[in-house]
C-alpha cells in the first residue's frame, strides 16, 4: 500500500470496519453484533448500514433482522478475479492437475500478513477442506501459507509469527519456533512441502511455491484424505511441483528448470 501524507475519510472508513465485519464464519450478523464488533453507536452504525444497503453493498434480510453482504461484493471480486493476470495464467495448469490426479486443487497468494485463496477446483470427495475461495488464513496456516514462508526473509517470518502466534490444528501440529524456522528450511531445500494430519485429522496436502518476476507470490496445493494419498505420494509431489513451475514461468519468474 501506498504511504502517502493524506488523512483517511473517518465515514468511509467506518464503512469499511462494518464491511470488514462479515467473514465466511460469520456471513450474516445482527445490528448488535455489528456495534459490538465495531464499537460503534447504533445509530452511526444503522445509518452506515442503510447507506451501503442503498447501493446494493449490504442486504437487509427482514424475516431475520440480520445484515450481510450485498451482490454488489460479488460484482467487485469478479472484477479483482477477471483482471488478476496470476488467475489467468494459472488456472489451464490447474485444471489439468486436476484432471490428472482427480484430488482437490488450490491456489493461494500471500496478502501482506496472511493466505488467500483464488482457485478452488473440488474432488469428487465427500469431505473438501474450508479454504473458499476469497476466504483469507493468517500466513502460516496450512500446507500452502507454510511453503510460501519458507521463501520469506527469517526476520520478516520471525515478526509474523511474534505478532499471529503459532496455533495447533490438531495433535500434529508443529507450533515450536525453532522447530518450525528447521522446517521452513526443509521445505525450502525440498521445493515442497506435505502436511500430513497437521491441519486436519485424516486430511494431508502437498503444496509448492509459485513465483512471479519478483519472487514468491503464493502456492499451490493438492488436497485430499491421507489414506488415498500416501498410496502414491512421490508422484502427486511430482505433478504438484512440475504444475507450480509452470506456472512461475508463465509469470516470469528465471529459473532453471528440468525439461
Amino acid at each position: 500500500m501506498r504511504n502517502i501524507n493524506v488523512e483517511t475519510i473517518r465515514s468511509v472508513e467506518r464503512a469499511v470496519h462494518i464491511l470488514n465485519c462479515f467473514s465466511f464464519e460469520r456471513p450474516s450478523l445482527s445490528i448488535e453484533e455489528i456495534v459490538a464488533k465495531t464499537k460503534l453507536a447504533k445509530a452511526t452504525v444503522y445509518r452506515l448500514l442503510w447507506t451501503l444497503e442503498t447501493q446494493g453493498l449490504i442486504h437487509y434480510d427482514q424475516k431475520e433482522n440480520l445484515y450481510r453482504l450485498g451482490y454488489k461484493m460479488l460484482e467487485y471480486g469478479g472484477i479483482v478475479l477477471e483482471n488478476l493476470d496470476m488467475r489467468r495464467e494459472a488456472e489451464p495448469f490447474l485444471h489439468e492437475l486436476q484432471a490428472q490426479t482427480g484430488y482437490t486443487v488450490l491456489f493461494a497468494v500471500r496478502q501482506q500478513d496472511s493466505l488467500q485463496y483464488l482457485i478452488r477446483l473440488d474432488s469428487d470427495d465427500s469431505f473438501q477442506p474450508r479454504s473458499y475461495i476469497g476466504r483469507r488464513r493468517v500466513l502460516h496456516y496450512g500446507a500452502l501459507g507454510t511453503t510460501i514462508m519458507a521463501y520469506l526473509p527469517e526476520e520478516e517470518v520471525k515478526a509474523i509469527i511474534e505478532k499471529h502466534p503459532l496455533e495447533a490444528h490438531t495433535p500434529n501440529t508443529i507450533v515450536d519456533e525453532r522447530k518450525f524456522m528447521e522446517r521452513l528450511h526443509t521445505i525450502r531445500s525440498d521445493g515442497f512441502f506435505v502436511d500430513k494430519d497437521e491441519t486436519f485429522i485424516g486430511f494431508t496436502a502437498v503444496a509448492a511455491p509459485v513465483f512471479d518476476r519478483t519472487g514468491i507470490i503464493g502456492a499451490i496445493g493438492l488436497a485430499g484424505a491421507t489414506f488415498k494419498m500416501m498410496k502414491s505420494l512421490p508422484e502427486l509431489i511430482r505433478q504438484t511441483v512440475g504444475t507450480a513451475q509452470h506456472i512461475s514461468k508463465r509469470l516470469g519468474h528465471i529459473a532453471h528448470y528440468p525439461s
